[in-house]
C-alpha cells in the first residue's frame, strides 16, 4: 500500500442520512464511500435508495444494520472485481455461471463465495443461509481423498488445475449429496485467482439416519 494512501481519499467520517420508503424512515450512519456504493448499487438495480434499503431491512435479523450494509458494498465490489478479472480471458464467467441450470458458484482465493446461481440455491433448499461472502465449508461439507487445504494450496500454486470432490448439505430432516468438480482459474501475471465449482446433475437427497 502506498505510504500516502490515506492522503488520496477524502474525509470518511460516518455521515448520517435519513431515507424513507412507504412512510417508514431509516436513519443510518455510514462513511461516504459506502453511501456512494449503495447509491450506485440501487441505481444499477433500478431502485430508489429508500426502497433498496427497506428491502434489505425486511430480511435482516442482526443487531447492526449499518455493518450489514457495509458488507453488501464489499461483496458487490468483490463481484465487480471478479467480472473485471475474469471477463477478458474466460468470456464472462460470472454471467456464464449465473445463467447455467447446473448448480455452480465462484470462489475467491480465500474460498469465500463470490457469486452463485439459482441452481445452487435450489440444490441447497429453502432453508439455506445467505451464501455471498460465506466460506465454502460453512455452507456445505466437502469430502476429499486428500485434505481440502492441500488441494486448495496446490491450486493456488498452479500445481493442480481441477479436483473432483463430494459435497453434503445437512439441515434438519434433509441431507443432500452431490459429486462436484473444482476448476482453478489462475492468472499468474496478474496475481489473481478464482475457482469455479460445478455440482453434478445427479445430486440426491439422502434421508437422515433415525435417532435412537
Amino acid at each position: 500500500m502506498p505510504q500516502n494512501f490515506a492522503a488520496t481519499i477524502g474525509d470518511q467520517a460516518p455521515k448520517p442520512r435519513i431515507v424513507q420508503h412507504h412512510g417508514r424512515r431509516y436513519s443510518i450512519r455510514l462513511e461516504p464511500i459506502f453511501w456512494q456504493s449503495l447509491d450506485a448499487l440501487a441505481e444499477r438495480l433500478g431502485l430508489r435508495l429508500g426502497r433498496f434499503l427497506a428491502e434489505r431491512a425486511e430480511t435482516y435479523r442482526g443487531a447492526n444494520f449499518a455493518s450489514y450494509l457495509r458488507v453488501i458494498c464489499m461483496l458487490d465490489a468483490g463481484q465487480s472485481l471478479a467480472r473485471a478479472s475474469l471477463r477478458p480471458s474466460h468470456g464472462g464467467l460470472v454471467d456464464l455461471v449465473a445463467g447455467c441450470p447446473s448448480p455452480g458458484l465462484i470462489l475467491s482465493r480465500h474460498r469465500t463465495i463470490v457469486t452463485h446461481n439459482e441452481g445452487l440455491e435450489q440444490w441447497l433448499g429453502p432453508a439455506h443461509k445467505p451464501l455471498a461472502g460465506a466460506e465454502l465449508t460453512s455452507v456445505m461439507q466437502v469430502r476429499t481423498r486428500r485434505p481440502l487445504n492441500e488441494i486448495w494450496s496446490d491450486m493456488l500454486n498452479g500445481e493442480l488445475a481441477h479436483a473432483d470432490i463430494n459435497v453434503l448439505h445437512v439441515e434438519p430432516g434433509r441431507v443432500t449429496a452431490a459429486s462436484a468438480r473444482l476448476l482453478a482459474l489462475r492468472e499468474p501475471e496478474e496475481d489473481t485467482f478464482y475457482a469455479v465449482m460445478w455440482l453434478a446433475s445427479g445430486a440426491r437427497t439422502v434421508p437422515p439416519s433415525p435417532t435412537r
